[in-house]
């Protein structure tokens, strides 16, 4: 049994340091989005850049920040 939870441990530390670098990645990217439009970049070369459509580009501003880390009272578990 402990062999099993041990792997579900695992798995759901993988997924949530993939996650974590994915939100880190996408900040990122925001944070170079916003430096080259503010410097007077078009939007469209922008959005090339990054391999986007110029509404993929003005999603990707939309898209709320990465929120805080969740604290364990904000998580449920089976004690």
């Amino acid at each position: 049994m402990e062999k099993h939870l041990n792997r579900v441990w695992s798995a759901s530390a993988a997924l949530e340091m993939l996650q974590f670098q994915t939100d880190q990645a996408h900040e990122s990217l925001v944070q170079a989005l916003c430096e080259a439009m503010a410097v007077g970049i078009a939007p469209a070369d922008v959005a090339a850049a990054a391999n986007m459509s110029v509404r993929e580009l003005f999603n990707t501003l939309r898209r709320p920040r990465t929120a805080p880390p969740a604290t364990d009272s904000d998580t449920a578990h089976n004690s």
